[in-house]
């Protein structure tokens, strides 16, 4: 086993997601490892070795190959942190990542972008009230 990375999976009509890569790891459409489900993805696409060197990704005769910032992978490749992975019509981005003591989960992406509309929300409401409009709130003229 080698380092631990970081991948963001972004999958047409899926929300975006994060996951640590600390093992090798297949990914495709029907694998024992990271699922996906673009149509356009081979069954078992391709393979995530993370080495102490980095993270080498290894193209599995995918019917549609497996490219790295627009270039198409023939032979496994050392990924480095910020390179995007296209397959099908799903995007991995490799992230540099650091294996931590505890086993804890953060907020998701969803809880976030929920505490940040909260946070406006909350906001317009204050602002609607000193204009003395309470639950009243309009948009701008000008703006659809």
């Amino acid at each position: 086993m080698g380092a631990t990375y970081w991948v963001q999976i972004i999958e047409p009509g899926h929300p975006s997601r994060v996951m640590s890569i600390d093992d090798v790891v297949e990914v495709g459409r029907d694998c024992d490892g990271l699922q996906l489900e673009d149509p356009t993805v081979s069954r078992r696409h391709l393979r995530l070795d993370p080495t102490a060197a980095g993270l080498v990704l290894e193209d599995l005769n995918s019917a549609n190959g497996t490219f790295v910032d627009g270039q198409r992978v023939t032979e496994p490749t050392l990924l480095k942190a910020g390179q995007r992975v296209r397959l099908g019509e799903t995007e991995i981005v490799v992230h540099p990542g650091h294996k931590t003591d505890h086993d804890t989960a953060g907020p998701t992406g969803a809880d976030i972008v929920t505490d940040r509309v909260s946070e406006e929300a909350r906001r317009l409401s204050a602002a609607s009230r000193k204009l003395g409009r309470p639950g009243r709130l309009r948009p701008e003229s000008g703006s659809a």
